[in-house]
């Protein structure tokens, strides 16, 4: 081949591999993109579905408490004694209404309520009673309450029903002369099954719904009751929801794509199905501008990589081809050379570790077998043990055990220290059966110092040249990683397939955070310690308990940060920190871990406590008016700050927000009544501040795990 071709081939050669490295990398790249975006829409959808069960909470809280009112007043004695009268059957015009038509006008004038009326009809008469006093039925809902879907006789029918409370699908009611506009109620009535008389609680939906979504005003929402009957529409297009939405529950499905609108649901404990219509452009401008972004950018990469291909090619060919004209000198040049590689000196110059010169054979072009041995140290805190000697001599005093027993065993092996913790034997020939025989007695002898050093012993395979011995070191270096926790010398004789670093899940990471920002010492060690256990009960390494130390140690770091933690407060932990990297025991690590954290917390806490009279006001209330009403928008305006941005500033501060504070004080208390107390239930959910028992069984169960009548039989 002449020289003209060879440089014409070897142009083309680079210049195909680098266009192969280019399109390889391409690939990778649009792979990452799809990931990103993959991942960018879940978090948008998450994010939606985060908004709409918020959405679905107050919209819950708001019925139960409609749901008491029409408790209260359906059970009133004047309620009960009108009934009595009608039964009766006694003149109207003797009929006591007036305490009843008062009571409905103040429940009415609850602006927290967002009722429009309250009107009590009877089975057995003509009588309405509503804010604007008695009246006859076909009154009522021929003028001020006309509706089609709900004449007279729909409100008649309703006493036959087996239900206590019914939420009845939203409609416009008629105008009347002293409302001309008509309004959008839902009707929540309350008639138990033997009861002669019904109230009705007529919710203004609109002004609710105003109310609820201010955040989000433009929210397409639709409520759906426990038979899937439309309760409720933001969206007055009436547009109908898919078939396959309604016939399957929303826990089996993060969300649905159909026609291309995104559907969004959740279900709470009531059969409450709330259901949010996110329309296909509001996702889809957004990836397609990431779309267009990514195709821009990596065109252009590609175009300029393929540019420096071709001048990198054209200055590669010329050095190249030079080197294959020199490739015959160069290795005759190296069989005349004596290279350091090829002697056991290669690891003394490669570790710079003076030795005597006669401990050691200078062999060189050896081509005989061998095996080594590397012995590694692992000392034990002084926080665990006190040793009576110093590291130094203790190595030194190993050391010279394992150079005795290795020469008297296999008087041809040589051993000699490489690190202050680590020493190496060479055995020359295959001897691998006797170096194992060697290391069961060893083991006994070195068990009796393990209070102070545990060894581990790492045997490699058998090299049959010098010049491997630096990839023998590598190798019995990187299986003496393998070790585990165990309190005893080990032999480590092959590589373990479950080698691995240790990285905290995005969900683990937000737990830690979450807590360590709050400063709370016992919830931050029971996520650590579960973690530790997990790890040994997977027979994890030492290297991956190490890994696992420096991921949470620098997240603890982060949050330091993040406070702003002054240097000369971090003091206490640094020698916690030199005491984790010295742990040998799942134990050791344990009790180091507790350590350090109530130290970590502790700094955190007194960051936190330190003059910040917005939260100590917040957190005062939540203390000591728990069991009230208690609302952010109020604290809000006692403080002259606007809701969002007190929200924001309690999370920040505490790592926590409004609710989960106001929740975690109600459970606490009731936690305390169910085990001081015989009060049931009920009436302990309504003195901790739930009026509505299943929201205190769902958030109870939330921060215990266990139901309110299961904690009590543990602590019985």
């Amino acid at each position: 081949m002449t020289i003209f071709s060879l440089n014409k081939s070897l142009f083309r050669s680079v210049l195909t591999s680098f266009i192969v490295l280019i399109l390889i990398f391409s690939s990778f790249s649009l792979l990452i993109f799809w990931m990103l975006k993959s991942h960018l829409r879940s978090e948008m959808i998450e994010q939606n579905h985060l908004t709409l069960q918020k959405v679905a909470e107050r919209y819950q809280f708001q019925l139960d408490k409609i749901r008491e009112a029409l408790f209260k007043q359906f059970t009133d004695k004047d309620v009960i004694a009108l009934n009595n009268q009608v039964t009766l059957k006694k003149d109207a015009e003797t009929l006591t209404t007036r305490p009843i038509v008062l009571d409905i006008q103040s429940i009415v004038g609850d602006s927290d309520l967002y009722l429009d009326n309250m009107i009590l009809l009877f089975r057995s008469a003509n009588l309405a009673i509503n804010k604007f006093g008695p009246g006859t039925n076909e009154e009522l809902f021929a003028n001020l309450y006309a509706s089609k879907p709900y004449p007279l006789s729909y409100w008649q029918s309703q006493f036959q029903r087996t239900d206590n409370f019914v939420l009845h699908p939203a409609t416009a009611f008629g105008a009347s002369a002293a409302d001309p506009a008509a309004k959008t109620l839902i009707p929540y009535s309350i008639k138990p099954t033997l009861a002669d008389n019904m109230l009705i609680a007529m919710i203004d939906a609109d002004r609710l719904r105003d109310a609820i979504l201010k955040e989000n005003p433009n929210l397409d929402l639709t409520i759906m009751g426990p038979g899937q009957d439309l309760i409720y529409q933001t969206n007055r297009s009436g547009s109908t929801l898919p078939e396959s939405l309604l016939s399957s529950p929303p826990a089996e499905r993060v969300y649905l794509l159909e026609s291309g609108i995104y559907y969004v649901d959740y279900q709470n404990e009531d059969n409450l199905h709330f259901i949010m219509r996110v329309t296909n452009p509001d996702i889809a401008a957004k990836i397609l501008r990431l779309d267009n972004i990514v195709i821009i950018l990596l065109g252009i990469s590609i175009f300029i990589a393929f540019v420096v291909s071709i001048f990198f090619s054209k200055r590669i060919n010329h050095p190249v081809r030079q080197l294959l004209k020199e490739k015959g000198q160069i290795q005759q040049e190296l069989k005349d050379q004596q290279s350091e590689l090829t002697n056991y000196h290669f690891i003394n110059k490669l570790k710079n570790i003076n030795m005597e010169s006669g401990e050691w054979p200078h062999i060189q072009g050896t081509e005989e077998t061998y095996t080594i041995v590397l012995y590694e140290l692992r000392f034990r805190a002084p926080a665990f043990v006190e040793a009576p000697l110093s590291k130094e001599q203790i190595s030194q005093s190993i050391g010279a055990h394992l150079k005795q027993f290795a020469e008297e065993t296999i008087p041809e092996s040589h051993t000699f220290q490489i690190e202050h913790h680590q020493f190496l034997s060479v055995f020359p020939g295959n001897e691998r059966d006797r170096i194992l025989a060697m290391l069961e007695p060893l083991k006994q002898i070195l068990d009796q110092d393990k209070r102070y050093c545990l060894v581990t012993a790492a045997v490699s395979s058998a090299f049959e040249h010098s010049i491997q011995f630096g990839y023998a070191y590598r190798q019995v270096n990187e299986m003496a990683m393998q070790a585990r926790l165990l309190n005893e010398t080990q032999t480590i004789t092959e590589f373990r397939s479950d080698r691995s670093t240790y990285v905290l899940t995005l969900a683990q990471e937000q737990d830690l955070t979450a807590v360590l920002k709050a400063g709370k010492e016992q919830e931050t060690l029971d996520l650590i310690l579960p973690w530790l256990q997990e790890l040994n009960h997977k027979e994890a390494s030492v290297d991956v308990f190490r890994h696992m130390t420096l991921a949470v140690t620098d997240k603890a770091k982060m949050v330091l940060e993040y406070y702003k933690v002054q240097t000369e407060s971090l003091w206490q932990l640094k020698p916690l920190l030199l005491q984790l990297d010295e742990c040998c025991t799942l134990e050791e690590y344990q009790i180091t871990f507790q350590a350090y954290f109530r130290a970590v917390t502790q700094i955190i806490r007194e960051k936190k406590e330190a003059n910040d009279p917005i939260v100590d006001h917040v957190l005062r209330v939540i203390n000591e008016q728990f069991a009230e009403d208690l609302s952010l928008d109020v604290l809000a305006d006692q403080l002259s700050l606007s809701t969002s941005y007190l929200s924001t500033y309690i999370k920040e501060k505490t790592g926590a927000n409004f609710m989960e504070h106001l929740h975690d004080r109600r459970v606490s208390n009731a936690k305390e009544l169910l085990h001081a107390t015989d009060l049931n239930i009920q009436e302990i959910s309504i003195q901790v501040g739930y009026r509505n028992i299943s929201s205190f069984n769902r958030m109870f169960k939330n921060r215990t795990g266990s139901s309110p009548g299961e904690y009590r039989k543990t602590k019985l």
